[in-house]
């Protein structure tokens, strides 16, 4: 069982994905063996939710919101 699948298991939850970059906070909508998708939360600065591809390579870790 590699990351990938392991995330995939929380399909549906809400999760804050830290990257060197950036910060992400929303709900994983999908998953694939080197990619997941954030439906992102709408907020003061992000007038519109939208859905994020994240490279897996490229993340520092996620965190799993309780539900």
């Amino acid at each position: 069982m590699d990351f990938a699948d392991i995330l995939a298991t929380f399909i549906g939850r809400t999760v804050e994905v830290f990257q060197t970059t950036q910060f992400l906070s929303g709900q994983l909508v999908a998953v694939t063996p080197g990619t997941f998708t954030v439906q992102t939360s709408q907020t003061i600065y992000t007038p519109s939710a939208v859905r994020v591809n994240v490279v897996i390579e490229n993340t520092e870790f996620v965190r799993i919101l309780s539900a």
